[in-house]
């Protein structure tokens, strides 16, 4: 399975509609340019995902038994992708597209910004908060804010830059040490955020 096919079953969960749409993508776009093709790509899984309902979508089901399939038995590559799978399901549509454009496909802020068609500013945020959001999912509960923080969004924009090797400034990154030292809310969250970048990457990839 070729990265754009897996990128759209990471984010419809459907396996025929996934190839469904990284096939239209493919007619779509040349080749030759990546980001103009995950763009695509991206286009195409909103569409089939406005158009589906619950009456016929067949998302965590297919997508596990298909996994335990390729491991040949209910092991652990198998429990891995049935618990991801099922916690990514109930993620907003636009946060399981930033994860798989990074996670899976280590793309820069910069390329995740220019295939879901937003601001670059606005990536950092966006992963920091499908990061935590999966990993509430996954453990049943999300990490408590400190209402007395002022400064979380700052915290997890920065965290979020810093985690993903991105530019950061000299002031910024200075300001972000200090400021988890003062503050266990925005130090427990970054590490919330690496627990589910790893967990993330650990789904067995088709």
């Amino acid at each position: 399975m070729d990265e754009v096919e897996e990128f759209c079953l990471r984010v419809l969960g459907a396996r025929e509609l996934a190839a469904d749409a990284a096939q239209r993508a493919r007619a779509e776009t040349n080749g030759d340019d990546r980001i103009a093709l995950l763009r695509t790509a991206v286009l195409e899984c909103r569409e089939r995902a406005d158009r589906r309902n619950e009456d016929t979508l067949v998302r965590d089901d297919d997508l596990v038994q298909d996994d335990e399939t390729a491991a040949g038995s209910t092991g652990l590559a198998a429990s891995v992708a049935r618990e991801l799978a099922d916690s990514t399901a109930r993620l907003p549509e636009r946060q399981r597209e930033a994860l798989a454009l990074r996670e899976l496909l280590s793309l820069s802020h910069e390329q995740i910004a220019r295939v879901l068609g937003i601001n670059a500013a606005a990536v950092a945020p966006l992963l920091a908060r499908a990061r935590l959001r999966l990993r509430a999912e996954r453990r049943g509960s999300a990490v408590e804010q400190d209402p007395r923080c002022e400064h979380r969004e700052r915290a997890l924009r920065i965290l979020a830059s810093r985690q993903d090797s991105q530019p950061v400034s000299a002031q910024d990154n200075g300001w972000v040490l200090a400021h988890m030292a003062e503050c266990p809310s925005c130090d427990t969250a970054h590490a919330a955020m690496l627990e589910a970048s790893v967990c993330y990457r650990a789904w067995p990839r088709e």
